[in-house]
């Protein structure tokens, strides 16, 4: 019972537009049934409880009934493409509203018999089980397209909602780098011209100069689509570069385990996500113990992206650096991928993980 009343606090706005739509559906169907047959509609909307019990039962009954369809039957299968659960909710929902329509229709009928009602055309004919089946399907086919017509709509307006937020955070991610980045060919400029005196003092050295010109040239001038995404190729690229640069900083103490099962690297990712989570490793972490290397894992299957990152904690371990952080994170993989993503992390005394799950789009 607490869970139901947490669930109608949470979705209050939703169930007063579905009550309002069941409000009218009953009016509707009431003028329909009425016009109609007159006499039968006073008995069949009067029966037992009264018009206003009755009237409550069948508003209650159609907005749970509609709200489990949209929001947990059709709008999942939208959202994630997953079938198995919608189904077997579907199924469940159907079964409960059949049993309880036709007990109900057989009480109704019982009722005409024993009122006599001559020549009466019930809504659902005395002892005719291929009625209520008519009658039963009929009404689930509109409630159904009712549903769908509902869930496409809410979706579009969720899509659209998503779309000017990120325009808007990247109007304001454009602004902010205006305002405070430094010139990029400035800094380019600088990099080369101390790669070109260190090449000849240290081949390591300038080696590691390079990389970090790479990492900031990618970080700073990153080329996203039109749905702000990039090629994986480019990510792991850099990814690797960070790793290396580390090692090199570390005369290749570090321990780490990179393990990449991904064939397809020209699937679309959201940029500097991995990277910023390696780096975050790399700054946080504590990677020269043995029994605790880093663990970076990349994995394509089942149509989706996976992507893992465990490591010892460091002493003191901060947030996110670079200011990002992980709400940002949460935020930018929301914005694009809605709820077909999965973005977790798990920490304990020893250990920091996150694993990333996105689908491939086709």
């Amino acid at each position: 019972m607490q869970q139901l009343k947490i669930l109608i606090h949470k979705q209050w706005k939703r169930f007063a537009v579905l009550s309002l739509f069941g409000v009218f559906l009953y009016c509707f169907v009431f003028f329909i049934s009425y016009v109609s047959n007159p006499q039968e509609a006073v008995f069949y909307f009067g029966r037992r409880y009264g018009f206003v019990i009755n009237a409550i039962l069948f508003i209650t009954e159609n907005v749970l009934s509609y709200f489990f369809l949209i929001f947990y039957i059709i709008l999942p299968v939208i959202r994630e493409g997953k079938w198995k659960k919608p189904i077997l909710c579907f199924i469940i929902l159907y079964l409960i509203k059949f049993s309880y329509g036709y007990f109900d229709s057989l009480e109704t009928n019982s009722m005409h018999s024993v009122r006599h009602i001559q020549d009466s055309k019930t809504l659902i004919p005395e002892d005719s089980f291929a009625w209520f089946m008519l009658w039963f399907i009929v009404f689930s086919i509109f409630d159904i397209l009712i549903c769908i017509g509902a869930s496409l709509t809410i979706e579009w307006w969720h899509r659209k909602r998503q779309q000017i937020v990120l325009e808007k955070q990247r109007a304001q991610a454009e602004l902010s780098a205006l305002k405070h980045q430094i010139n990029p060919h400035f800094l380019f400029n600088s990099l080369s011209f101390i790669y070109s005196k260190s090449i000849r003092l240290d081949e390591d050295l300038a080696k590691a100069v390079l990389l970090l010109s790479d990492i900031m040239r990618y970080a700073l001038t990153v080329e996203e689509d039109k749905e702000g995404k990039v090629v994986l190729e480019k990510e792991i690229v850099h990814l690797q570069n960070i790793i290396e640069i580390n090692q090199k900083r570390l005369n290749n103490r570090l321990n780490i385990k990179y393990d990449d099962q991904v064939k397809n690297k020209q699937l679309k990712v959201i940029p500097l996500v991995l990277i910023t989570l390696v780096e975050n490793a790399f700054k946080h972490g504590d990677l020269l113990d043995v029994k605790y290397p880093l663990e970076i894992n990349l994995l394509e299957q089942d149509q989706h992206f996976f992507f893992s990152i465990k490591n010892k904690k460091g002493e003191g371990r901060k947030e996110l650096s670079n200011g990002i952080g992980l709400s940002n994170i949460r935020q930018r993989l929301h914005l694009i991928y809605g709820d077909k993503h999965r973005f977790v992390v798990q920490e304990d005394k020893a250990t920091f993980s996150v694993l990333l799950q996105i689908p491939i789009e086709q």
